[in-house]
């Protein structure tokens, strides 16, 4: 029996034209609200920006956002897990170390640098709600959740090991295949399905989750039913149960319709 579903947005949920099948989402989601199953939104991304996709039932939708890092309830955050001082400096000190363009993501906001310029402001508007430009990360008057590196994709794999191997103490996953995310050691979508499955008595078997990227492995291996686009990373397709079509076709959209008749 479902009793909750869980999707990623970007590269399985969203298009690239970061659109969905609306009409098709709000009839299952009446099936949903019937039988009781939760909807899950779990994301690398910010809360705003996820609460911000689905605007006729936002606050009747759960969240994991961040990679983890925030559980929501509609408007209400029931469960926040930020990184400690410790981990924040060493995390700084990657920052300078590398020369990688980066943003910090916070539960009041986002953050970037100003000397990253500002295409790189406008871009990062398609995945923030909420973002501040900073000359420094040095005094952020936030609780930060998380830091992305912005890497070419040939790059992505190689930073990724070496940052692994470098700082064993950080949590590195791919976000996606020109991302690097860093959080708290062992932090990813998994966590935040453990405490919503806690919290509402849910066990895994009784999960679906959909994804495309090594911040999904977690979940797909946690849910009892899990599912990797076909256009998803190795690692994403090796942890899931099944293979599906392109976020372009609707393909989790269609899934979860089958699932549900």
């Amino acid at each position: 029996m479902i009793k909750l579903i869980a999707t990623d947005m970007d590269g399985t949920w969203l298009t690239d034209q970061k659109t969905y099948d609306q009409e098709l989402f709000l009839q299952e989601f009446q099936i949903m609200q019937k039988r009781g199953i939760k909807f899950v939104v779990a994301s690398g991304n910010q809360f705003e920006n996820l609460y911000s996709r689905f605007p006729q039932v936002a606050n009747q939708l759960y969240y994991i956002a961040d990679n983890g890092a925030l559980v929501a309830q509609g408007r209400q955050v029931i469960h926040v897990d930020c990184l400690s001082a410790e981990d924040w400096q060493t995390i700084l000190q990657i920052i300078q170390e590398y020369d990688e363009k980066v943003t910090v993501s916070g539960l009041a906001s986002a953050y970037i640098l100003k000397s990253d310029g500002p295409e790189y402001a406008e871009d990062l508007k398609k995945y923030y709600e909420k973002l501040t430009v900073v000359n420094s990360f040095n005094h952020l008057d936030d609780q930060v959740f998380k830091v992305t590196f912005d890497v070419p994709e040939s790059r992505m794999s190689t930073l990724l090991a070496k940052l692994k191997r470098e700082y064993p103490q950080i949590g590195f996953v791919s976000g996606s295949a020109t991302s690097i995310d860093m959080s708290t050691k062992g932090m990813n979508k998994a966590r935040g399905l453990q405490y919503l499955g806690s919290k509402y008595n849910i066990s895994p078997k009784e999960m679906v989750s959909f994804g495309d990227s090594g911040n999904d492995v977690g979940m797909l291996k946690y849910a009892g039913n899990s599912y990797a686009t076909g256009t998803a990373l190795p690692s994403a397709k090796k942890a899931a149960n099944h293979i599906i079509g392109s976020s372009n076709d609707s393909a989790v959209q269609k899934e979860i319709w089958r699932l549900l008749n």
